[in-house]
Protein backbone atom coordinates (compact mmCIF):
# COMPACT_ATOMS: atom_id res chain seq x y z
CA UNK A 1 0.00 0.00 0.00
CA UNK A 2 1.48 3.45 -1.00
CA UNK A 3 1.15 5.59 2.03
CA UNK A 4 3.53 9.02 0.66
CA UNK A 5 3.25 9.87 -3.06
CA UNK A 6 4.56 12.74 -5.17
CA UNK A 7 3.47 13.16 -8.60
CA UNK A 8 5.83 15.20 -10.83
CA UNK A 9 6.56 17.79 -8.12
CA UNK A 10 8.70 20.95 -8.84
CA UNK A 11 10.01 23.83 -6.26
CA UNK A 12 12.24 26.60 -6.80
CA UNK A 13 13.59 29.17 -4.36
CA UNK A 14 13.22 32.57 -6.15
CA UNK A 15 14.44 31.54 -9.83
CA UNK A 16 16.32 28.76 -8.64
CA UNK A 17 14.94 25.60 -8.70
CA UNK A 18 15.67 23.08 -6.98
CA UNK A 19 13.26 20.22 -7.31
CA UNK A 20 12.61 19.02 -10.70
CA UNK A 21 9.71 17.13 -11.27
CA UNK A 22 9.87 13.99 -8.86
CA UNK A 23 7.39 11.50 -9.26
CA UNK A 24 8.10 9.36 -5.75
CA UNK A 25 5.84 6.58 -3.90
CA UNK A 26 6.88 5.04 -0.32
CA UNK A 27 4.76 2.11 0.71
CA UNK A 28 3.71 1.21 4.27
CA UNK A 29 6.18 -0.12 6.23
CA UNK A 30 9.61 0.97 4.06
CA UNK A 31 12.42 2.42 6.10
CA UNK A 32 14.01 4.72 2.97
CA UNK A 33 16.98 6.84 2.97
CA UNK A 34 17.29 9.80 0.51
CA UNK A 35 20.92 10.44 0.20
CA UNK A 36 22.68 12.92 -2.63
CA UNK A 37 25.09 14.97 -2.19
CA UNK A 38 24.81 18.59 -0.57
CA UNK A 39 22.42 20.92 -2.71
CA UNK A 40 21.01 17.74 -4.75
CA UNK A 41 17.56 18.93 -2.92
CA UNK A 42 16.78 16.04 -0.07
CA UNK A 43 16.05 18.70 3.13
CA UNK A 44 13.80 20.12 0.36
CA UNK A 45 12.06 17.53 -0.77
CA UNK A 46 11.11 16.18 2.79
CA UNK A 47 10.19 19.55 3.65
CA UNK A 48 7.39 19.57 0.79
CA UNK A 49 6.46 15.79 2.36
CA UNK A 50 5.52 17.23 5.30
CA UNK A 51 3.52 20.58 3.67
CA UNK A 52 6.70 23.17 5.43
CA UNK A 53 7.03 23.83 1.34
CA UNK A 54 4.55 24.02 -1.16
CA UNK A 55 5.12 22.33 -4.60
CA UNK A 56 5.50 25.14 -7.53
CA UNK A 57 3.57 22.32 -9.46
CA UNK A 58 2.55 19.07 -8.73
CA UNK A 59 0.98 16.88 -5.80
CA UNK A 60 1.50 14.75 -2.67
CA UNK A 61 -0.66 12.33 -1.45
CA UNK A 62 -0.30 11.22 2.24
CA UNK A 63 -2.71 7.83 2.55
CA UNK A 64 -4.23 8.69 -0.96
CA UNK A 65 -5.46 12.14 0.22
CA UNK A 66 -4.41 15.42 -1.30
CA UNK A 67 -1.97 16.94 1.38
CA UNK A 68 -2.31 20.29 -0.15
CA UNK A 69 -6.25 20.33 1.75
CA UNK A 70 -5.59 17.89 4.69
CA UNK A 71 -6.06 19.30 8.56
CA UNK A 72 -3.09 19.80 10.13
CA UNK A 73 -4.37 17.95 12.91
CA UNK A 74 -5.12 14.99 10.62
CA UNK A 75 -2.02 15.11 9.33
CA UNK A 76 0.11 15.29 12.80
CA UNK A 77 -1.50 12.38 13.66
CA UNK A 78 -0.30 10.65 10.79
CA UNK A 79 2.82 12.07 10.03
CA UNK A 80 6.13 13.68 12.62
CA UNK A 81 8.84 15.48 10.80
CA UNK A 82 12.21 15.58 12.50
CA UNK A 83 14.35 18.77 11.79
CA UNK A 84 18.01 19.14 11.32
CA UNK A 85 18.43 21.49 13.58
CA UNK A 86 16.10 22.90 16.15
CA UNK A 87 16.14 26.72 17.85
CA UNK A 88 14.14 27.08 21.35
CA UNK A 89 13.24 30.39 22.46
CA UNK A 90 11.80 29.40 25.43
CA UNK A 91 13.20 27.44 28.08
CA UNK A 92 10.85 24.46 28.80
CA UNK A 93 11.56 21.53 30.04
CA UNK A 94 12.60 18.64 28.29
CA UNK A 95 9.54 16.23 29.46
CA UNK A 96 7.43 19.48 28.45
CA UNK A 97 8.79 19.63 25.11
CA UNK A 98 8.31 15.95 24.56
CA UNK A 99 4.47 16.19 26.10
CA UNK A 100 4.00 18.84 23.01
CA UNK A 101 3.72 15.73 20.52
CA UNK A 102 0.66 14.58 22.00
CA UNK A 103 -0.90 17.80 21.10
CA UNK A 104 -2.95 16.59 17.63
CA UNK A 105 -4.66 13.97 19.89
CA UNK A 106 -6.29 16.95 22.88
CA UNK A 107 -8.91 18.80 22.65
CA UNK A 108 -8.38 22.52 23.85
CA UNK A 109 -7.35 22.41 27.74
CA UNK A 110 -7.96 19.05 27.79
CA UNK A 111 -5.90 17.26 30.78
CA UNK A 112 -3.56 14.55 29.11
CA UNK A 113 -4.42 10.42 29.54
CA UNK A 114 -2.87 7.44 30.96
CA UNK A 115 -2.07 6.66 27.19
CA UNK A 116 -0.31 10.12 26.28
CA UNK A 117 1.72 9.68 29.41
CA UNK A 118 3.01 6.20 28.21
CA UNK A 119 3.19 7.38 24.82
CA UNK A 120 6.07 10.37 26.42
CA UNK A 121 7.53 7.89 28.42
CA UNK A 122 8.09 5.46 25.59
CA UNK A 123 9.61 8.19 23.62
CA UNK A 124 12.00 9.44 26.29
CA UNK A 125 13.27 5.73 26.72
CA UNK A 126 13.56 4.89 22.82
CA UNK A 127 15.93 8.51 22.70
CA UNK A 128 17.67 7.98 25.85
CA UNK A 129 16.34 11.34 27.11
CA UNK A 130 14.07 10.15 30.35
CA UNK A 131 17.42 10.82 33.12
CA UNK A 132 17.42 14.33 31.84
CA UNK A 133 13.78 14.61 31.19
CA UNK A 134 13.46 17.54 33.97
CA UNK A 135 16.32 19.70 32.36
CA UNK A 136 15.59 22.95 31.03
CA UNK A 137 16.33 22.53 27.27
CA UNK A 138 18.82 24.91 26.90
CA UNK A 139 20.94 23.45 29.35
CA UNK A 140 21.45 20.63 27.10
CA UNK A 141 24.06 19.82 24.25
CA UNK A 142 23.04 20.20 20.69
CA UNK A 143 23.01 16.79 20.63
CA UNK A 144 21.00 16.43 23.38
CA UNK A 145 18.52 18.84 22.26
CA UNK A 146 18.15 16.77 19.05
CA UNK A 147 17.53 13.53 20.51
CA UNK A 148 14.48 15.45 22.55
CA UNK A 149 13.26 16.92 19.48
CA UNK A 150 12.74 13.03 17.90
CA UNK A 151 11.50 11.74 21.34
CA UNK A 152 8.69 14.88 20.94
CA UNK A 153 7.77 13.08 17.39
CA UNK A 154 7.91 9.67 18.74
CA UNK A 155 5.70 10.90 20.95
CA UNK A 156 3.34 11.79 17.90
CA UNK A 157 2.65 8.20 16.99
CA UNK A 158 2.87 8.78 13.88
CA UNK A 159 2.41 6.23 10.89
CA UNK A 160 5.11 8.17 8.71
CA UNK A 161 8.08 9.44 10.03
CA UNK A 162 10.38 12.02 8.52
CA UNK A 163 13.74 12.77 9.37
CA UNK A 164 16.58 14.86 8.13
CA UNK A 165 20.12 13.93 9.32
CA UNK A 166 18.74 12.95 12.60
CA UNK A 167 22.80 11.92 13.70
CA UNK A 168 24.46 15.01 12.49
CA UNK A 169 25.12 16.19 15.87
CA UNK A 170 25.62 12.89 17.97
CA UNK A 171 28.72 11.04 18.66
CA UNK A 172 28.64 7.46 17.18
CA UNK A 173 27.28 5.78 20.65
CA UNK A 174 24.49 7.76 20.20
CA UNK A 175 23.90 7.72 16.25
CA UNK A 176 23.65 3.80 16.69
CA UNK A 177 21.58 4.18 19.32
CA UNK A 178 19.27 6.74 17.31
CA UNK A 179 19.39 4.28 14.44
CA UNK A 180 18.67 1.21 16.66
CA UNK A 181 15.64 2.67 18.06
CA UNK A 182 14.27 3.92 14.17
CA UNK A 183 14.94 0.56 13.18
CA UNK A 184 12.41 -0.74 16.48
CA UNK A 185 9.96 1.55 15.20
CA UNK A 186 10.09 0.18 11.65
CA UNK A 187 9.65 -3.50 13.16
CA UNK A 188 6.92 -2.40 14.91
CA UNK A 189 5.43 -1.22 11.58
CA UNK A 190 6.25 2.68 11.28
CA UNK A 191 7.16 3.90 7.75
CA UNK A 192 10.70 6.01 7.80
CA UNK A 193 11.99 7.88 5.50
CA UNK A 194 15.36 9.63 6.45
CA UNK A 195 18.11 12.10 4.68
CA UNK A 196 21.55 11.24 5.40
CA UNK A 197 24.74 11.75 4.67
CA UNK A 198 26.07 9.11 5.94
CA UNK A 199 26.51 6.44 3.15
CA UNK A 200 27.52 3.89 5.11
CA UNK A 201 24.78 4.15 8.07
CA UNK A 202 21.97 4.59 5.40
CA UNK A 203 23.19 1.41 3.72
CA UNK A 204 23.13 -0.42 7.28
CA UNK A 205 19.58 0.63 8.21
CA UNK A 206 17.48 1.79 5.11
CA UNK A 207 15.55 -1.15 3.30
CA UNK A 208 16.11 1.16 -0.03
CA UNK A 209 17.81 4.47 -1.21
CA UNK A 210 16.87 7.11 -3.31
CA UNK A 211 19.47 9.04 -4.71
CA UNK A 212 18.64 13.01 -5.51
CA UNK A 213 21.11 14.56 -7.86
CA UNK A 214 20.48 18.13 -9.23
CA UNK A 215 17.15 18.15 -7.43
CA UNK A 216 16.03 15.00 -9.35
CA UNK A 217 15.93 11.16 -9.01
CA UNK A 218 19.38 9.74 -10.29
CA UNK A 219 18.35 6.42 -8.94
CA UNK A 220 16.78 4.31 -6.63
CA UNK A 221 17.29 0.35 -5.40
CA UNK A 222 18.40 -1.83 -2.50
CA UNK A 223 21.80 -0.39 -0.68
CA UNK A 224 23.63 -3.32 -3.04
CA UNK A 225 22.61 -1.78 -5.91
CA UNK A 226 22.88 1.31 -5.45
CA UNK A 227 25.94 2.10 -2.93
CA UNK A 228 28.68 1.64 -6.13
CA UNK A 229 31.76 3.54 -6.96
CA UNK A 230 30.46 4.02 -10.41
CA UNK A 231 27.04 6.12 -9.10
CA UNK A 232 29.72 7.61 -6.39
CA UNK A 233 31.75 8.42 -9.02
CA UNK A 234 28.87 10.11 -11.16
CA UNK A 235 26.81 11.78 -7.98
CA UNK A 236 29.74 12.68 -5.45
CA UNK A 237 32.83 13.26 -7.85
CA UNK A 238 34.42 11.37 -5.51
CA UNK A 239 36.31 7.90 -6.11
CA UNK A 240 35.81 5.30 -3.38
CA UNK A 241 36.47 1.86 -2.53
CA UNK A 242 33.54 -0.52 -1.41
CA UNK A 243 33.77 -2.87 0.86
CA UNK A 244 31.28 -5.61 2.41
CA UNK A 245 30.04 -4.87 5.92
CA UNK A 246 31.08 -8.25 7.73
CA UNK A 247 27.88 -8.69 9.53
CA UNK A 248 25.06 -7.50 7.50
CA UNK A 249 26.68 -7.88 3.96
CA UNK A 250 25.71 -4.10 2.69
CA UNK A 251 28.35 -2.50 1.17
CA UNK A 252 30.40 0.08 2.87
CA UNK A 253 32.07 3.12 1.43
CA UNK A 254 36.11 3.96 2.39
CA UNK A 255 37.54 6.89 1.12
CA UNK A 256 40.42 7.23 -0.47
CA UNK A 257 43.08 9.55 0.06
CA UNK A 258 43.18 12.13 -2.94
CA UNK A 259 40.13 10.84 -3.82
CA UNK A 260 38.24 14.11 -4.98
CA UNK A 261 37.82 14.68 -8.50
CA UNK A 262 37.43 17.80 -10.33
Amino acid sequence: MVVLATDRISFSYDKTQVIDDISLSIDQGEFVGIIGPNGAGKSTLLRLLCRILVPDTGTIHLFGENIKIMKNRIQAQRMAFVPQETHFSLNFAVEDIVRMGRFPYLEPFQKITKHDIEAINKALTLTQTASFRSRPILSLSSGERQRVVLARALAQQPDILLLDEPSSHLDILHQQGIMESLRTLHRDGTTIVIVHHDLNLASLYCQRLVVLHEGRVFTQGSPNEIVTRDTIQTVYKTEVDIIKHPRARVPQVILKTGGHSA
